[in-house]
C-alpha cells in the first residue's frame, strides 16, 4: 500500500487527521517545528501529495519564497489547498494583528499562468483547479502541472 504524504502548514493545535503537521511553534500535534517562512520545507523535491495551508499564508512575510517551496515539494499533479481570509468577506483579514498580508479573490492568479503573473517571480506556474468564496474566506486549489520538456 502506498502511503500518502500530506502536509498541514501552520497546523497550530488543529492538525488535520492523516497529515504531517508543520508549525513554527511547538504545538503538541506539530510533527515538524519549522519556520517555513524563513527556512523552507524540510522535505525532498517531488515528495508530497498534498499541501494544506488553512489560514497560514496570510501570516507569511516571505510569501514568494513559500509559494516557491510548495511546488518544489509537491509531486506533479498534486495540489496546494489554501484557505485565506479575504478583504471582500467580513473583517477577518484586517482584524488579526498577526496577519502580515491581505488577499482578495484575484490574488492567487499571480501564481498561475494568468496574464497578470510575473514570470520574474519564478513560481510554478500552478494551474488554478478551483476557487470559491465562503464565510471562511477564499478557498483555492492550485495544482502542480507536468513540466513540459
Amino acid at each position: 500500500m502506498i502511503r500518502l504524504r500530506r502536509l498541514d502548514l501552520g497546523c497550530g493545535d488543529n492538525k488535520k487527521r492523516g497529515y504531517i503537521g508543520v508549525d513554527s511553534h511547538p504545538y503538541a500535534c506539530a510533527d515538524v517545528v519549522r519556520d517555513v517562512d524563513s527556512h523552507g520545507l524540510p522535505f525532498d523535491d517531488d515528495s508530497v501529495d498534498e499541501v494544506r495551508a488553512h489560514h497560514f499564508l496570510e501570516h507569511c512575510h516571505a510569501l514568494i519564497f513559500v509559494m516557491n517551496e510548495i511546488p518544489r515539494v509537491l509531486r506533479t499533479g498534486c495540489c496546494l489547498v489554501a484557505v485565506v481570509p479575504i478583504v471582500e468577506v467580513g473583517t477577518g483579514a484586517f482584524r488579526d494583528p498577526s496577519h502580515v498580508r491581505y488577499f482578495n479573490r484575484d490574488s492567487f492568479f499571480y501564481f498561475t499562468n494568468h496574464p497578470w503573473a510575473y514570470n520574474s517571480l519564478g513560481i510554478g506556474p500552478f494551474i488554478m483547479a478551483a476557487l470559491s468564496v465562503g464565510l471562511d474566506g477564499l478557498t483555492v486549489v492550485l495544482e502542480k502541472p507536468e513540466v513540459k520538456s
